[in-house]
Order: structure tokens, then C-alpha cells, then sequence
């Protein structure tokens, strides 16, 4: 077998470009190590991290399907997501601050939202229609959950015959409220 020396050439490697990543992500990796108290919080903020990813997608497909998606509602989640990631955060830092020998204020925070958002997975799953893959037990026990997103969903439905122009905009841009008080 012959070796090709190619393979030894690290200009694609090297370059400002990657060196500026590196930094980045260093930096970033760092700063988030410093936030959430340390390597092991970092493992539980990735499993909180997958099941709210896990959440949006069971919820975009569900609105999909009962045709409520919409970008307004959207960009609400987005905020509401920044700030369960960011609870966790506050939680380590009051630990800290209070020298708690055991990071309870994280992890109390962390378990709470965790379980609302696996609540919420499921709900989400069980109206995507992905429900052969749950437990009848799981679904039971978040039944109220269920319900409640069936009646915000339907509270969002557009009412039958509308169109575009006469159904009222779900969030009016800072442009249209100013049109709208002409």
C-alpha cells in the first residue's frame, strides 16, 4: 500500500479561519463551563438541550398536521426556550453565590423544566400522531397536558373562510401598528 503524502498536509487545517473557530468554541465552551457550574451540569443542560429539540420538532409537526403552524407562535417559543436554558444557568450561579455544598438550586431548576418539557414531548408526539412509540401509561399521565394544547391549537386555527386579508394578524409588526393607528 502506498502512502500518499497528501495526507500529511495540514494547510487545510491551519488556516486563520479554523484558528478563529477554535477560539470561538474554546471561549464559548469555556464561559458555559463557567455558567452552568462545570463539566457535569454541561452533560445535563445537553439532555435538557436534546429533549426541548425533541419538543419542537414533535410541536412542528403536530401544528403541521392540525394546520395552526405559524411564525409568531414560533418566535414566543424561541423565547420561552431561551429562558428555560438560562434558569438552569441562574440556579448554579445562586449556588454559588450562597456556597450550597451540593448544586441544588441547578438542579432543582434543571429537574423542573426538564419534566415540563418531557410533558410536553409527549403531548407533542402523541398529537404529531407518533403515539404507537409511547406507552399507553405516559399517555394517560399526561393526558391534561394534551387537552390543553388541543384547546391552544384551536384557539389558533384560522376560522373557516378566511382568507388573508380578512384575518386579523397573529403579531402585528412595529410597521403595521403604526399603519393600524393611522
Amino acid at each position: 500500500m502506498k502512502v500518499n503524502p497528501e495526507i500529511f498536509d495540514l494547510s487545510n487545517l491551519l488556516n486563520l479561519r479554523n484558528l478563529a473557530a477554535g477560539v470561538a468554541s474554546g471561549a464559548a465552551g469555556s464561559f458555559l463551563s463557567r455558567v452552568y457550574g462545570g463539566e457535569l451540569h454541561l452533560y445535563f443542560i445537553a439532555v435538557l438541550a436534546f429533549a426541548i429539540c425533541f419538543d419542537w420538532t414533535g410541536a412542528v409537526a403536530a401544528s403541521k398536521k392540525d394546520g395552526t403552524y405559524a411564525s409568531a407562535y414560533g418566535i414566543q417559543g424561541v423565547m420561552r426556550t431561551a429562558v428555560m436554558l438560562a434558569l438552569p444557568a441562574w440556579g448554579s450561579m445562586v449556588d454559588i453565590l450562597l456556597k450550597v455544598p451540593v448544586p441544588a438550586f441547578f438542579f432543582v431548576l434543571w429537574g423542573g423544566i426538564f419534566f415540563h418539557t418531557c410533558v410536553s414531548m409527549t403531548a407533542n408526539f402523541k398529537r404529531a400522531g407518533w403515539d404507537r412509540w409511547i406507552p399507553n401509561w405516559a399517555i394517560e399521565w399526561v393526558a391534561s397536558e394534551i387537552e390543553a394544547k388541543i384547546r391552544r391549537s384551536e384557539a389558533r386555527m384560522p376560522t373557516p373562510g378566511a382568507t388573508l386579508e380578512n384575518t386579523p394578524p397573529v403579531a402585528a409588526t412595529i410597521e403595521e401598528e403604526k399603519e393600524i393607528e393611522k
